[in-house]
């Protein structure tokens, strides 16, 4: 395998059409917090105090308000349940529109590659008419995950009873055998993890290839499965150096994103800080709130371009360990005719 060409393909396909960026961000919306949350999450905890004093006080509109609330028990706990099943629909919303969008930049980058071309509707396409085995391959990826959490419940739940009891009764025996019980239960819960461990990492490599399968070769869930495991299994060595590199990128990537959030965010922390209980204070909290909204931005834009080159990546390094075709070259203009 060509790692230098598969890369560089893969950064020419992402640079030159813009349309896989928009979807690279939409993959990632279900991802968790992007590399701007870590980027700040230390300034994210910082307390910065407010002035206290007659301009701090509270309207009394706003104290009738929160007296109003506080006096219904019912409508805090209504409107808590509402917000959590808002927040549910929204995440199920966010994780749909990224299972598209991972289908779309396999789509998009096999038909920049067969057709030299692609577009944002073309490749969301792609990705929507193979959501549902999308969606069949993740849960089934996940299942495995969820017996071994009912497992570990289920061996924690036995361990505790003799704990809790020699807690109650202050039993030497039962304490002895609480103390068994807890060595088992620290014995079985690291062999756990190293089975999940080690699940997680094939689980990756045959989602990775399990997708590509699905919409490059439309495959089935189990069929996809199966030839996930068969170019994991067949170009181990290859996959490993490859996904290697990847991690330093990511690492690059995210050592980026610290600095430029900090070259960003920081002076005008800074600068709100310093302006507390001063007449620009008010002004200098408000640039502060647009600098750190400006900041996501930056973060997220760059995400969104990593994003998109990783699953270009991936879709070309499939297509070499598959014999779908190699990396294709950059085309070259025409040379000049000589002039008489």
């Amino acid at each position: 395998m060509d790692f230098g060409a598969t890369l560089s393909r893969a950064f020419n396909i992402v640079l030159k059409h813009r349309a896989l960026w928009v979807l690279g961000f939409l993959a990632s919306l279900a991802s968790g917090v992007s590399g701007a949350g870590n980027a700040l999450s230390n300034s994210g905890r910082l307390s910065i105090p407010i002035p206290i004093g007659p301009s701090a006080e509270v309207l009394p509109e706003v104290e009738r308000f929160f007296d109003q609330i506080t006096g219904e028990p019912g409508l805090i706990v209504g409107a808590l349940c509402g917000l959590m099943c808002v927040a549910l629909l929204v995440s199920l919303a966010l994780w749909v529109i990224s299972v598209i969008a991972q289908g779309g930049l396999i789509g998009g980058v096999q038909q920049i590659e067969e057709e030299g071309n692609t577009t944002f509707g073309q490749a969301w396409s792609a990705g929507a008419r193979n959501f549902w085995r999308l969606f069949g391959l993740s849960l089934l990826l996940a299942l495995p995950v969820l017996l071994l959490l009912i497992i570990f419940a289920a061996l924690f739940g036995v361990a505790l009873v003799p704990i809790i009891t020699a807690a109650i009764r202050g039993d030497e025996s039962i304490l002895s055998k609480a103390a068994d019980s807890a060595f088992a239960l620290i014995c079985g819960g690291g062999t756990l993890g190293c089975v999940s461990l080690l699940y997680a990492i094939i689980a990756a490599a045959l989602q990775t290839f399990g997708e590509r399968a699905i919409v490059l070769e439309q495959k089935g869930v189990i069929d996809a499965v199966s030839r996930g495991w068969e170019v994991f299994r067949g170009n181990l060595g290859n996959i490993i150096l490859l996904a290697l590199l990847m991690l330093v990128f990511s690492i690059v990537v995210n050592f980026v994103i610290a600095i430029v959030s900090g070259l960003l965010f920081a002076p005008a922390l800074i600068t709100a800080i310093l302006s507390v209980g001063n007449e620009g204070g008010a002004g200098s909290l408000a640039m502060g709130g647009f600098t750190l909204v400006l900041v996501a931005i930056v973060a997220a834009v760059i995400n969104a371009i990593f994003a998109a080159f990783s699953s270009a990546v991936w879709t070309l390094a499939y297509r070499q360990f598959t014999g779908a075709g190699g990396v294709a070259a950059e085309p070259t203009p025409p040379a000049l005719l000589p002039t008489t």
